[in-house]
């Protein structure tokens, strides 16, 4: 057995796995929706209603999201925060959107949570009380995915977690199993000089920052199930794939141009598959972050 067919017995087994995990199990629903979670603090004691106000006109026929068991002077409360263009997303609706879900009052935990496609991108917090009614004056942009807290007292928003040390959190959570996997198929593929183990390094570094950069937020929903996964960064990753065929063929020195060739198509079909477990499995971590 010459030295190609050598190397290509090692490959296959990995490659056949591969393509085995790239077989979806069927699912009505493609992806999770739009949420955010808020947490309220510095509250004044009593109960709390909380919504979304968000630019737009009242909704003709409500979706009837407020049941029987809320407040009526409370639920009146909160909507005298309504007017200047600005409607509660959630208990009245805004015209030609779908519906929010979710609940005035909080969950067992004290948080609010708000889901579903009419969720408002740019909103103001809006809260009442039995004696006062406020709401944020400094509009909020959320991510796919929101985890933010509201400072009563302040009447302010921020992020749960702050944005830089997000941003590296779920970068590290694809960017260790991408170079565990690479790095095992680039040793099976003969590399094993310094330099090419640092230009491995290099190039994974700066294409899982990019993808990160790219996709946002959408990156940790992709956890979710595989076949969001693969529309979340089918087209991101052939861009990877190009641009690291391209760094490789340049930078490495060891072996022939096309075994780095070879090595970067195998590697990327390796990390695309095999990198949807690790983010599956901290799927509910990284979306609340």
């Amino acid at each position: 057995m010459n030295g190609k067919s050598l190397s290509l017995a090692r490959v296959f087994p990995v490659l056949l796995l591969c393509l085995l995990c790239l077989i979806p199990t069927a699912w009505a629903d493609i992806g999770p929706k739009p949420e955010v979670a808020i947490t309220v603090v510095n509250a004044p004691e009593g109960v709390l209603y909380l919504d979304l106000l968000a630019q737009g006109e009242p909704a003709n026929q409500p979706y009837p999201n407020s049941n029987g068991e809320c407040d009526p002077a409370l639920l009146d409360r909160l909507r005298s925060l309504e007017g200047d263009g600005w409607v509660l997303a959630y208990t009245t609706g805004v015209a030609r959107r779908n519906p929010v879900f979710g609940d005035v009052r909080p969950r067992e935990d004290g948080t609010w949570h708000f889901f579903y496609t009419g969720l408002p991108e740019t909103f103001r917090v809006a809260a009442a009380t039995a004696d006062q009614a406020q709401a944020a004056e400094v509009p909020y942009t959320r991510d796919f995915v929101g985890n933010i807290v509201y400072d009563w007292q302040a009447n302010t928003v921020r992020e749960a977690t702050p944005p830089p040390l997000r941003f590296f959190v779920r970068l590290a959570a694809t960017l260790i199993p991408t170079l565990v996997i690479e790095g095992a198929i680039l040793w099976l593929f003969g590399f094993r000089e310094k330099r090419s183990w640092l230009v491995f390094l290099a190039v994974n570094a700066a294409t899982q920052t990019g993808l990160h950069l790219a996709v946002g937020s959408m990156l940790a929903e992709a956890g979710w199930h595989f076949l969001n996964y693969s529309l979340t960064i089918l087209i991101p990753e052939l861009v990877i794939w190009a641009a690291e065929t391209l760094a490789y063929a340049l930078l490495l020195r060891e072996r022939t141009r096309a075994r780095r060739v070879g090595y970067a198509f195998a590697a990327n079909i390796a990390s695309f598959v095999l990198g949807y477990f690790p983010l599956h499995l901290l799927y509910g971590f990284l979306r609340g972050l």
